[in-house]
């Protein structure tokens, strides 16, 4: 599996924070295809609004952008908070995208049909996560969907990214456990290999999980 985008230096995936020595690392750059999984919830239809929490540069947010009626989304990235508005620009929708974290981020329509979260909760320590977790589901609907994927350390985080991820999630568990009381809707567990630009190769053990609320509105 290929990445679409390089290291590079600007703000910190945590905390939203441009000071200087902080990177961040956005590998589903401009023009990446949504996930699979995503791409499978967006045929199922039914889906009004969708909140995309760590949008990057929209591509998961786009394939939905033929049937809902709401499409929001946040970045700490300013770069990538553009290039969703961008790709947004012309869907008949009310689209929003806006520079947050996950831990300042106010979603303005919440609760959501569908909230999606990828590669973005393994950079927090797991106190932050834990708090993140929290976040999430209060931004899903009763019945709506969470997705969320998540690097874990089964397989060791590679060393040029530990700094990055200096307290991922140690498996599977953390996440399985969190939402053990939501209907699993689609979970895989699985180890990949992925190779970036100026041909960076990693090993990554990885979470994909969606998971839909309780209770029916």
């Amino acid at each position: 599996m290929r990445g679409a985008g390089p290291y590079n230096t600007g703000m910190d995936p945590n905390t939203g924070d441009g000071r200087a020595g902080a990177r961040r690392w956005n590998p589903a750059g401009d023009g990446a295809p949504p996930s699979a999984e995503i791409a499978w919830l967006a045929r199922s239809g039914g889906i009004a609004s969708v909140l995309d929490a760590g949008c990057g540069w929209g591509r998961h947010l786009a394939v939905f952008a033929g049937t809902a009626r709401t499409l929001h989304g946040f970045d700490p990235d300013e770069e990538g908070v553009a290039a969703t508005r961008e790709r947004l620009r012309g869907a008949a929708a009310d689209t929003r995208a806006w520079a947050a974290t996950l831990a300042s981020a106010e979603p303005p329509a919440a609760p959501y049909d569908v909230v999606v979260c990828y590669g973005v909760l393994h950079f927090l320590p797991r106190t932050e996560r834990a708090d993140a977790y929290d976040r999430l589901a209060s931004w899903t609907r009763p019945g709506g969907l969470l997705a969320i994927a998540s690097f874990n350390a089964a397989v060791p985080i590679p060393p040029d990214l530990r700094p990055l991820m200096p307290e991922p999630p140690p498996d599977s568990g953390e996440l399985r456990t969190r939402f053990a009381d939501w209907e699993t809707v689609r979970a895989r567990s699985h180890v990949f290999d992925d190779e970036h630009e100026g041909g960076i190769r990693h090993t990554h053990s990885i979470d994909r999980l969606i998971v839909r609320a309780p209770g029916r509105t």
